[in-house]
């Protein structure tokens, strides 16, 4: 057998899996709040409870709807780097650096 040894993944599709990620933990915390008595507090104040100080002021800033958002962004940003090689922002390539979540 023959190994065959692949190119690194393009920053453009490491950005897609970040954005992967973000959408889909904002779209499980969404269905967290709409379904869990918890947030009937709302996002903001329910963030700030449950992690208290300035950590919790800057974790309750991210909506899910807002990491929606982002990701949206994230994956522009990289298509347009895959179609047309437009540099991809520093700020979009900083999320490719953070840890993997736990699916």
């Amino acid at each position: 057998m023959t190994v065959v040894e692949l190119p690194p993944p393009s920053p453009a599709l490491i950005v897609h899996e970040a954005a992967y990620w973000i959408r889909r933990i904002a779209d499980r915390a969404a269905t967290g709040v709409a379904t869990n008595p918890y947030w009937s507090v709302g996002w903001k104040r329910g963030v700030i409870n449950a992690i208290g100080g300035d950590e919790g002021d800057l974790a309750a800033l991210l909506t899910p709807e807002l990491a929606v958002q982002l990701a949206d962004w994230l994956d522009e940003c990289a298509s347009k780097n895959a179609r047309t090689g437009e540099p991809i922002p520093a700020l979009a390539l900083a999320f490719t650096k953070a840890p993997e979540p736990a699916p």
